[in-house]
């Protein structure tokens, strides 16, 4: 047994103990604030997606697509497609515009392929109708294909009608229902 004269070192060594851990527990504990704080700040930047990311402009199913003709921002919210036999068509359209999509060949048409005179013919009406056909082999291509829609890349595609009178000019990536 240590004697009493010992006794107040003993005590004091206990309560500086403790004292010594509660200090290391808040030194912790504000590390660990500290860490968390630091994790949710970046995650907050890791974790953000833009407005473009959340819908797809170009989804027949939400009801909305989109070209460029003329220089001119168009939205289309009605489709009705069809294949037959080897050729596929679809029309688009919305109160004051419509674009006719005829694809000949169907069956050939793969992710990749370039629609050309020779297989493809995009009708715009307005006031009158334009058959047109494209000018260049590059500047309409299928980007996918799959069961349910077909999307067609326009690059500044110049389409004519067959007597050389009257052309437009399109832009832009619309997919387009299949059935």
């Amino acid at each position: 047994m240590a004697p009493l004269l010992y006794m107040p070192t003993i005590i004091y060594n206990k309560i500086a103990s403790q004292s010594h851990r509660c200090m290391e527990k808040q030194k912790m504990k504000k590390y660990f604030y500290l860490f968390f704080v630091a994790l949710f700040a970046t995650m907050s930047f890791a974790l953000t997606s833009c407005s473009d990311d959340d819908d797809e402009p170009n989804d027949p199913n939400n009801g909305k697509m989109e070209l460029t003709i003329d220089g001119k921002k168009h939205v289309f919210t009605n489709t009705m497609a069809d294949v037959n036999g080897n050729d596929y068509s679809c029309l688009v359209y919305n109160n004051d515009n419509e674009l006719n999509f005829s694809i000949y060949g169907w069956d050939e048409v793969v992710k990749g392929s370039a629609l050309t005179d020779e297989n493809f013919t995009l009708t715009w009406s307005t006031d009158e109708a334009i058959i047109g056909m494209p000018t260049s082999n590059t500047s309409v291509k299928v980007t996918e294909k799959n069961s349910k829609n077909v999307t067609i890349s326009f690059s500044n595609a110049t389409f004519e009608d067959m007597r050389g009178f009257e052309s437009f000019i399109v832009n832009g990536t619309i997919t387009l229902p299949i059935n």
